[in-house]
């Protein structure tokens, strides 16, 4: 069942966006994602994946505050009112 998220949006991708928080209608957060590139364009896509497809691994995703690489990763289900954050990793030196 689709069903509607709050996305929070930090860093280069809140950049590209023009919101730091979003609706989308999503089951599962491979389906936000996707949802996401489709709204904000092919900017937003390149900065969120990899060549291949893949989120790139910088940056971060939770689900209600919880790594998704610990839950079902891609395909982790989500409930109403779930909120799926998108943190780029920041580094220095």
């Amino acid at each position: 069942m689709v069903e509607t998220i709050t996305v929070l949006l930090y860093g280069n991708l809140a950049s590209v966006a023009g919101t730091t928080s979003t609706a989308v209608d999503a089951s599962s957060v491979a389906e936000a994602l996707k949802s996401l590139s489709t709204r904000y364009g092919e900017n937003f896509r390149e900065k969120l994946y990899d060549p291949s497809g893949t989120p790139r691994r910088f940056i971060n995703i939770y689900v209600n505050g919880r790594d998704y690489r610990f839950l079902k990763k891609l395909d982790t289900e989500l409930a109403p009112n779930d909120e799926v954050s998108l943190i780029p990793a920041v580094s220095g030196g």
